[in-house]
């Protein structure tokens, strides 16, 4: 702001305008400074690029757990032939299953290329001792994600029946309600799939099959390349 005075001259008649000048303004107070040197803290940004790093890996181990995720399986037998060998002395069984698969937990959709499922017969009872008695392929199917499907296969041994000592056997297992079963679900062509699994099931036995409860499965999956 520009300030006017008059002057008195020395002989008391005319009098000469001054123009005074204001004092500058002083600095901005130092609070000012540090506040603003907050910013350029390398603590605050080292922490702030941490939190960043945290996030990232939270949200690609989540992307990868819910990717990961595979639906549950089960098993049941719901119609068998060709198992009593005082019918059919050359036995060459057939059988009909359902596949059920749940996805109820999950929150992505699934597609399942198609499988190859074959049925064994344990045995010896727990020794590894497997012999395939059916076989057949499961269609490819998709899921919606929290909902299940049930799949209807068909499975048959042609071209190969079962021995005389096999089917005593079998028959002496069922009758003890001691006849284990197993179901496996393998891709088609694994070499071809995207990320190939294998589903297992086992199951006992007696004398009816098809009432016999559903055999629970556990999948085995290949790392994605």
């Amino acid at each position: 702001m520009t300030v006017l005075m008059a002057e008195e001259a020395g002989n008391y008649g005319d009098y000469h305008i001054l123009t005074i000048e204001p004092e500058p303004e002083p600095d901005q107070p130092a609070v000012d400074d540090a506040e603003g040197s907050n910013d350029d803290d390398p603590t605050i940004l080292l922490l702030g690029m941490l939190g960043l790093c945290l996030l990232l890996v939270i949200c690609a181990g989540f992307s990868f757990f819910i990717r990961g995720l595979e639906p549950g399986y089960s098993v049941q037998l719901t119609g068998v032939q060709g198992l009593d060998p005082s019918q059919n002395p050359a036995v060459s069984p057939a059988f009909n299953l359902t596949v059920h698969v749940n996805n109820r937990h999950h929150m992505r959709r699934v597609c399942q290329e198609e499988s190859y499922l074959v049925i064994y017969y344990d045995e010896s009872s727990g020794d590894a001792n497997n012999t395939s008695i059916g076989w057949g392929k499961l269609p490819a199917f998709c899921v919606e994600r929290w909902s299940t499907r049930d799949l209807d296969v068909s499975l048959s041994s042609q071209g190969v029946f079962l021995s005389r000592r096999l089917q005593e056997k079998m028959e002496s297992h069922r009758q003890s309600q001691k006849m284990e079963l197993s179901v496996e679900i393998k891709p088609t062509c694994p070499e071809e799939s995207s990320r190939p699994c294998l589903t297992l099931c086992e199951g006992k036995y007696g004398r009816s099959l098809a009432a016999a409860p559903a055999m629970l499965c556990y999948t085995v999956c290949a790392s994605a390349t």
